[in-house]
């Protein structure tokens, strides 16, 4: 029994976005998904150029993918498995390697798991790919060159104070709520009052992407990621396009250097010694410094106006969780506003927001702040505890690194910075929003997911047969409601049911037992929320059970 998808707003645009990176894009299309109209802004007049973030993980690909966005052409657009599929640590581009490991899951074996495993996509490219499914949607009011000057929470609504960067003209505008997807720095979240908790500057950068032609270097040594360990030689190497588009991370220091300082001339040099060859024609395309935080936001609400994303939790790029922690926060956060603006749940639902969230950006900050200081341990294996001894250290250890245990059980130990499938895949959730969930396990290993059916985590992926075809169990569920996966021979709901009631072996089938699968008896079933989640487990479907059941997920009545 399938219930119509949720029918489009016929009310002017209910929600304010501000910022259209791929969160605040997502959040759009993702309320769309769910019949909400919104206005989203951004100050910027074009995509951001600069590469940045690569890696999309899987629940990101399957989170675009349930609403329409293709994840394969998404996949397409990255770099291939050849290309993407390590790390390595060296001494320059071209020179010695100290060993490699995979960059996290992009192979067969994932799709056990996920039918979508990770691709580095340049987020660029990410970007504009959501902004033509973004400007091709009717519900979905898009405006660049407009920056919001401030909200506020007006108890019924949200004001917004607006002004067009092309004309200096300024409106203010009512919403029913308002997102703010403004990145790390957020003028919102500034405004609002809204702490962050952590620390705020554990290194500083700048960012130096360049254009070059580096593939004829790298035969042989493809990679994502390349470590730089030579002395005189700083930073890492991000390889986007192996023939067109690279960014130098060169660490820096902005109490004693300026931006200024580092010219084209400069640059090139820098980059001529990472790669340790003579370059082919290279172009420095920007230089840009940030600097690395590993911060969670002490709120995530305030009234009526919500962060998401960077605004909500600075995680260090080490492990690639940004952009995916982000496109969590909105999945979380767009089903349950749609559901309080039809009048479908109470307000309290929305507290639950952060309860969840929180959590997961916690984790993610942590492994990240983690990661990124692991590398350390490998840098005292190749160069010494001693700084006057580091240079003759490195020397002996570059002659022939398999003599010392120690640089290849340094780079075996960096393996959980680059496979991350639990932190991808495993985050479960404990709130009102769960009925009765299971305590959430500490994580022990962050490689190790382990598939679960338990209240708060997230359904696991199954290969499962639907009219003949093998698609993926996410195919048959709608991202747009609740569904009730059910047994064999459980009772069915009401016609006019909102749940969509999914059966095993009639809507699909499986090679497992429903009970060998799930531990439920025949007779039982699994609640899933519109994001995945399980929302509830039953050992037997009785309507009035189910209805009592949404009623405290929603909160109504609170």
């Amino acid at each position: 029994m399938r219930r119509p998808r949720v029918q489009p707003s016929n009310t002017s645009p209910q929600v304010l976005i501000v910022g259209a990176g791929p969160v605040g894009q997502l959040a759009a299309l993702l309320l769309s998904h769910h019949g909400i109209k919104s206005v989203l802004i951004d100050k910027r007049l074009t995509t951001l150029s600069a590469p940045k973030a690569h890696a999309i993980n899987a629940r990101t690909l399957e989170i675009c993918d349930s609403i329409g966005i293709s994840a394969e052409r998404l996949r397409q657009l990255g770099a291939s498995a050849n290309d993407g599929g390590n790390v390595r640590f060296v001494s320059t581009l071209t020179g010695i390697e100290f060993g490699a490991l995979p960059y996290e899951r992009q192979d067969e074996g994932a799709l056990a798991y996920t039918p979508f495993p990770l691709s580095n996509i340049p987020q660029p490219v990410f970007e504009e790919t959501l902004a033509d499914h973004v400007r091709a949607d009717p519900m979905i009011d898009f405006r660049r060159g407009v920056e919001c000057l401030s909200l506020h929470d007006a108890g019924d609504h949200v004001d917004a104070s607006l002004v067009s960067l092309d004309t200096g003209e300024s409106d203010t505008a009512c919403f029913d709520y308002a997102i703010a997807a403004d990145g790390a720095g957020s003028r919102i979240r500034q405004s609002l009052d809204i702490d962050m908790e952590g620390p705020e500057a554990l290194s500083n950068y700048l960012m130096i992407h360049f254009s070059a032609d580096l593939r004829p270097l790298t035969q042989g040594r493809r990679g994502v990621l390349y470590f730089l360990f030579e002395p005189g030689v700083n930073g890492t190497l991000i390889a986007y396009d192996h023939s067109k588009t690279w960014v130098l991370m060169h660490p820096w220091d902005p109490a004693s250097e300026r931006r200024e300082d580092y010219d084209d001339e400069r640059c090139l040099a820098l980059i001529e010694k990472a790669v340790g060859h003579p370059l082919p024609e290279t172009t420095v395309e920007n230089v840009s410094p940030w600097t690395m935080s590993a911060q969670v936001a002490e709120e995530y609400r305030k009234g009526r106006i919500f962060l998401a994303g960077d605004a909500a939790h600075r995680i260090p790029p080490a492990g690639g969780l940004g952009i995916n922690s982000g496109a969590g926060d909105v999945q979380n956060l767009t089903w349950k506003l749609a559901s309080v603006m039809r009048g479908e749940a109470g307000e309290a639902l929305l507290d639950t927001c952060a309860v969840e969230r929180q959590p997961v950006a916690r984790n993610n900050n942590e492994q990240s702040l983690h990661n990124a200081m692991k590398i350390f341990d490998l840098m005292t294996a190749l160069h010494g505890v001693d700084p006057d001894k580091s240079a003759e250290r490195y020397a002996v250890v570059a002659q022939d690194p398999g003599r010392f245990p120690e640089v290849a059980a340094a780079v075996e130990a960096q393996k959980p910075h680059f496979d991350s499938f639990d932190l991808q895949l495993g985050y479960r959730y404990a709130s009102s929003a769960i009925f009765e969930p299971v305590p959430i396990p500490a994580i022990e290993n962050v490689s190790d997911y382990r598939p679960s059916w338990d209240a708060g985590a997230h359904f696991p992926h199954l290969w499962v047969t639907r009219q003949g075809k093998t698609q993926p169990l996410q195919a048959c569920l709608p991202a747009d409601g609740f569904t009730l996966l059910a047994g064999s021979s459980a009772d069915s709901l009401a016609d006019d049911s909102v749940i969509t009631q999914v059966r095993f072996g009639t809507d699909f089938e499986y090679y497992k037992s429903w009970q060998d699968l799930t531990g439920l008896p025949d007779s039982g079933a699994v609640l899933i929320r519109p994001d995945g989640h399980i929302a509830a487990r039953f050992d037997r479907v009785e309507p009035g059970k189910v209805d009592t059941v949404m009623a405290s997920i929603l909160a109504r009545g609170a």
